[in-house]
């Protein structure tokens, strides 16, 4: 498992230095580091798994030139990642030598880069660029991504393990039952009230889906709204996910009814006090909240949570990150200004104070 990411030279940050706990949120200013953070994991990912072929551009993460990932606030020579685990830790570094990109990876080989491996199916990436309503989505060819990045192949991996069980620790209610299709269609009742149902069209690459909408009438993705479709991919990956496994989402309140976004944050927060880890990006203030009333329900302990918020320091003009603490009722100890205070600023604003 990672437990530590450190970024130095790429792109907006100088230096910076990240525990990854079991539930990591990425908050804070547009353009402030949050979606690098991300970048930086996916380009560890895809060098290792394809032996650094390509250093900067790839299936998980394109970042173009040399001269668009490196620091040129700091006129950075070289860019370098490092991850650790509890007991281990891997460097890329990265450098350009006569117009060609070089990742050199320290050491090539331990149990940190089996982890990090797509072929061992540890890290499972979610864009925010998800697939949305689609009358009928394809089936899945590849050999690395169960899922696809886009949450494409989630309909179709649902159909095809939709009888299996849920590991019992992901299970929180043991008498709905252990399958798969039971459990996310609990999840999917509490967190938007629906339902999902999946079939194989025989002698074809698709898969048809269909959600409960009202009247107990269940009907075609595109006539009941995008953020259903956007959700499966979050709940699937998550329920089949394994102890130690990581998830890396991005903004997983796209399309969801506030509520929703609490309540799909209980989710998250369950799962993760129970062993799934997740790296997530978010401008959402019920995600935020919704981790503070989790861990004021004791729903997940507050040491397996690390929130970070990021702006740019004015003055040297890179990346800032913040670890924001709370106390055991959820309260924040060390508000940053931008954090999530614009509905107070407005409402200042609308009573005149």
């Amino acid at each position: 498992m990672i437990t530590n990411l450190t970024i130095n030279g790429l792109k907006s940050f100088d230096e910076t230095s990240l525990d990854l706990n079991n539930f990591t949120l990425l908050v804070g200013m547009n353009s402030a580091g949050k979606s690098t953070v991300i970048q930086a994991l996916l380009l560890v990912i895809q060098n290792i798994t394809d032996d650094g072929r390509s250093p900067l551009n790839g299936s998980l993460v394109s970042l173009g030139e040399f001269s668009d990932a490196r620091n040129f606030i700091k006129n950075s020579k070289s860019f370098s990642i490092n991850l650790r685990s509890q007991s281990e830790g891997i460097t890329l570094n990265f450098v350009e030598d006569d117009g060609v990109v070089k990742c050199e990876v320290n050491p090539n080989e331990n149990e940190l880069t089996k982890y990090l491996h797509q072929k061992n199916k540890n890290i499972h990436y979610l864009s925010s660029k998800r697939i949305g309503s689609q009358d009928l989505y394809g089936k899945n060819f590849e050999k690395y991504n169960d899922f696809g990045i886009l949450g494409e192949y989630a309909i179709d991996y649902y159909e095809l393990n939709k009888q299996n069980p849920v590991e019992e620790y992901l299970i929180k209610d043991k008498n709905v039952g252990s399958t798969l299709a039971l459990q996310l269609n609990y999840w999917l009742k509490y967190i938007v009230n629906s339902e999902l149902i999946t079939e194989d069209i025989k002698d074809t690459d698709q898969v048809k889906a269909k959600f409960l909408s009202v009247n107990n009438r269940y009907v075609r993705p595109k006539n009941i709204g995008s953020g259903l479709s956007y959700i499966v991919s979050i709940l699937v990956s998550a329920l089949t996910s394994k102890k130690g496994d990581l998830i890396i989402i991005e903004n997983p309140e796209i399309h969801l009814h506030p509520r929703a976004q609490s309540k799909l944050t209980e989710f998250l927060t369950f799962t993760s006090q129970n062993g799934i880890r997740f790296v997530i990006e978010t401008h959402s203030d019920h995600i935020f909240n919704g981790v503070r009333k989790s861990i004021n329900k004791k729903n997940i302990a507050k040491e397996n949570v690390s929130v970070y918020f990021f702006s740019i320091d004015k003055n040297e003009m890179v990346s800032n990150s913040v670890n924001i603490g709370f106390d055991n009722n959820g309260n924040v100890i060390n508000h940053q200004e931008g954090l999530f205070d614009q509905f107070d600023d407005d409402l200042d604003e609308l009573l005149g104070l």
